[in-house]
């Protein structure tokens, strides 16, 4: 019978050949035992590759390449050619600025009285909603104000929606919004945006409710779905999670050139006409991306001056009547402005705007950063990975396939050394082209069915090219090979 210390002198014997072959592993064994990697192993190594990649986002890898992916594609893709112009025509702003300042001699802030003017004056259009996009929080002296709580009360009465926003974590315990405003009982709205890097990207689902002493009480939709919900009741606002991906649209409105110049850093004033050839912007969009954004917004911006002034311009109707109009500012002293992706810096009124607008757009079903089939939500990550399953399966059963074909023609060795070599770069070329292109699918199926955003689903495509390079190189053959002759395996038969 065996002692226990010829046992434990066996397991020190079998530990130490163990270390030896792993710090002088035979390559001849290796070589062999790495042409009979299995297919549960292959599957393995990509998968543990690809949560690496995606679920452990190491160096920031993974957000990188998703908000890189979405700027590209709203320059190049989405923003120029597929996003439709269905929000833009229900959509416009109008915009106080420096401008309008100097035009009508008015020093900020202005009067309550002033701003009901404003309203008064979209009023008379007929306008499908107006949302204010002033923070009235500050109890200062204005025999004014009783001129805008009955500008809120005409609203009322001509049964157009009025929308203030209300402060948030404001220093001094502030009222949301004034008492003598928020006792009409207008509805006041979050005005929260999320910013990633301090670009304008997504946008809460969810935000603050507030009740008509202006105190917070329990949560509510963020402000451009609750408009959205209560303007458009002829589309299902569907149950959302996460958040909404903004798509921003290039193509700003044709009447914006009318009025809106641009001054460039040399102080050249230029049109917001952007006329920019597809080579020339994929160009662009990749080497000088600044070039290719057009400063001008894309939803229409009405003249305040125009509007103070009682001006009867032609264009109002249509930039007004039955539009939700977001009536708001661009001042330099006021620092609310975000920058996005396609216009650089705009005032912070339009990244609601272009919320509203995709909703408008995508018919109440946004782009989301998560997936909700089946009564149940995934995350981003999660998704992503249940994507690229099937994309390690068939990547895997090609890979083995190709390597059963390649230990045959070994054997044979019919064809010639040139043939092996075209042969082999054929199919390296190919096999790369194959990835994107089944990653590219799955990705846009996700889109389609399940209205995940380009943001969240391109990384699949990036991960899939690098799983078929592993697989081109042979490190799941070499790893199988390597830990199996550690292991002791020995390699029976030809290879």
């Amino acid at each position: 019978m065996t002692t226990t210390a010829e046992a434990g002198l066996r397991r020190r014997d079998h530990l130490v050949r163990v270390i030896r072959r792993a710090r002088r592993p035979d390559r001849g064994q290796m070589e062999a035992l790495s042409h009979r990697v299995p297919f549960w192993f292959v599957c393995v190594t990509l998968f543990a590759f690809a949560a690496i990649q995606i679920m452990l986002n190491p160096f920031g890898f993974s957000d990188l390449t998703q908000r890189y992916a979405q700027d590209i594609s709203n320059l190049l893709v989405t923003g120029p050619y597929f996003y439709d112009d269905a929000g833009q025509k229900g959509v416009s702003a109008a915009i106080i600025d420096e401008d309008t300042l100097q035009t009508l001699q008015m020093p900020w802030p202005w009067s309550y009285g002033a701003h009901a003017r404003v309203l008064d004056a979209l009023l008379e259009y007929k306008p499908k909603a107006v949302v204010v996009d002033f923070l009235f929080v500050d109890t200062r002296q204005d025999s004014t104000l009783p001129q805008l709580v009955d500008e809120i009360a005409r609203y009322r009465k001509a049964g157009v929606p009025l929308y203030f926003e209300g402060g948030i974590h404001l220093p001094y315990g502030e009222y949301p919004l004034r008492p003598e405003l928020a006792k009409t009982g207008v509805p006041i709205l979050d005005p929260t945006i999320p910013v990633y890097d301090g670009i304008a990207r997504q946008y809460n689902v969810s935000g603050k409710c507030f009740d008509k002493n202006g105190s917070m009480k329990g949560g509510c939709y963020s402000l451009a779905l609750e408009v959205f919900q209560d303007t458009y009741p002829q589309y299902k606002l569907e149950p959302l999670n996460g958040m909404m991906e903004l798509v921003w649209g290039t193509r700003t409105d044709p009447h914006n050139a009318k009025w809106i110049s641009v001054t460039n850093e040399d102080g050249t004033r230029r049109s917001c006409d952007s006329n920019i050839g597809p080579l020339r912007r994929f160009y662009l969009a990749f080497f000088d991306p600044s070039a290719v954004q057009n400063p001008c917004p894309y939803n229409a911006q009405i003249p305040v001056v125009s509007l103070m002034a009682g001006s009867e311009d032609s264009d109002f109707p249509n930039l007004i009547k039955d539009r939700i109009v977001f009536y708001g500012g661009s001042l330099e002293g006021a620092q609310d402005k975000t920058y996005t992706p396609v216009n650089g810096l705009l005032p912070s009124v339009y990244v609601h705007a272009m919320a509203l607008d995709n909703l408008i757009t995508f018919k109440g079903k946004p782009e989301q950063n998560v997936i909700t089939a089946f009564g149940m939500t995934i995350p981003s990550n999660p998704a992503q990975m249940m994507a690229i399953i099937p994309v390690i399966l068939i990547l895997a059963m090609i890979h083995m396939r190709r390597m059963r074909r390649k230990r045959a023609r070994n054997r044979i060795q019919e064809h010639s050394v040139t043939f092996e070599y075209v042969l082999d770069k054929t199919i390296e070329t190919m096999w790369h082209y194959f990835a994107f292109a089944l990653a590219l699918g799955i990705g846009l199926l996700l889109a389609l069915a399940v209205g995940l955003s380009t943001a969240n689903w391109v990384e699949v495509v990036f991960v899939s090219v690098e799983l078929a390079a592993m697989l081109l190189v042979g490190v799941p053959d070499s790893l199988w090979g390597y830990l199996h002759h550690v292991a002791g395996g020995v390699a029976e038969g030809p290879a």
